[in-house]
């Protein structure tokens, strides 16, 4: 009765209601599709072997096939598409496995607290839709997990990174996809000033830290960049940025200065999943597979969402980011109980 098909369904309605227990969850997408037969011996059990069948690989492909840019074509950043990398904790249930796989910030004198799954995600600035995530734990750098990141980071992209995600070896790995980058570096980087521009940025060569060849590693190759300082009014501490955009007259510094502040166009995004759209404090399970399984049906819930708000968008000629995603969400909600909301059968032949 429990088919791989229905599991879907019900993982994503998990999402969609968070505040509501199994049984009850299932009661609404049986409202959502009132032709489903009764099912008298579903209980809580039953529904949590049949997520343990369907396994989380499903849902990340899932998502990986839905995901797409939103934004239109007069969003665009100079003909490229601007998007941001950063990455978010998401508190998880204090189970064994939770703690073996993800652990948690505490000390063996201090055991306080629940166990963090680490999720590192590129968005799209303009529609706020994330196009790809990768998931690993607390005592996981956000560097290594952002390693793993493969879609849409490409030719006709800016990525916007803060200093936490610089790697010489990560910068060569973007740009041999054909990604153009505008991130933010420490002060002691990029110290070899090869030209002064015009516009007050100048042409600067990073190469390898001595100490940053592992054992059985290449060392990445130097590389020239482009380099931005400025201040904000009222700060003391100089922003320092790096691009490959280096044609000082097709792209301004003063442009590319204020382009990066919608590197924060994500901490929005994040706060729609983890505040509005999760609706508590800690997900759901209690295995590691189950909370990766969840985490994308999350981020399914999250990009269906914004798909709507973007096509609303685009009917009344606004933005997608000045329309409330709270608001979507709840139409989402209404919908996906009344009658015929959705189909969680095979589909017809």
């Amino acid at each position: 009765m429990l088919s791989a098909r229905f599991t879907v369904y019900f993982v994503l309605a998990l999402c969609l209601f968070p505040q509501a227990d199994y049984l009850e969850v299932l009661r609404l997408v049986k409202a959502g599709e009132p032709t489903l037969r009764p099912w008298a011996g579903v209980n809580k059990s039953s529904l949590t072997r049949a997520r343990q069948r369907l396994g989380w690989p499903v849902m990340r492909e899932l998502f990986r096939a839905v995901a797409r840019p939103l934004g239109h074509r007069t969003e665009l950043f100079h003909g490229l598409r601007v998007l941001a990398l950063d990455g978010m904790l998401l508190a998880v249930p204090d189970s064994p496995g939770n703690r073996e796989t993800f652990g948690k910030s505490c000390s063996q004198r201090s055991p306080m607290g629940y166990p963090q799954a680490r999720v590192v995600a590129v968005s799209d600035c303009s529609s706020h839709a994330v196009l790809d995530a990768v998931i690993g734990g607390w005592k996981d750098s956000e560097r290594i997990v952002s390693d793993e990141l493969e879609a849409h980071i490409g030719a006709g992209t800016l990525d916007l990174a803060d200093r936490g995600l610089w790697g010489l070896a990560r910068w060569h790995r973007f740009r041999d996809r054909g990604a153009h980058l505008l991130w933010r570096i420490e002060r002691r980087a990029a110290r070899r000033v090869q030209d002064v521009l015009p516009d007050g940025s100048y042409l600067a060569r990073i190469q390898a830290n001595k100490h940053a060849k592992a054992a059985g590693t290449v060392k990445a190759p130097p590389t020239l960049v482009r380099v931005i300082e400025y201040r904000v009014d009222g700060q003391a501490d100089v922003i320092r940025l790096v691009t490959s955009l280096t044609d000082h007259e097709e792209y301004p510094a003063a442009e590319l200065a204020t382009l990066y502040a919608r590197r924060w166009e994500i901490e929005i995004v994040f706060d729609e999943i983890k505040t509005h759209q999760r609706g508590r404090p800690v997900l759901r399970s209690q295995t590691p597979d189950g909370v990766r399984q969840e985490i994308y049906a999350h981020l399914i819930v999250h990009h269906a969402t914004r798909d709507l708000l973007n096509e609303v968008a685009r009917i009344a000629q606004t933005s997608a980011d000045r329309t409330s995603f709270t608001r979507a969400l709840h139409v989402v909600r209404r919908s996906v109980i009344a009658p015929c909301g959705f189909s969680p059968l095979s589909p017809k032949s």
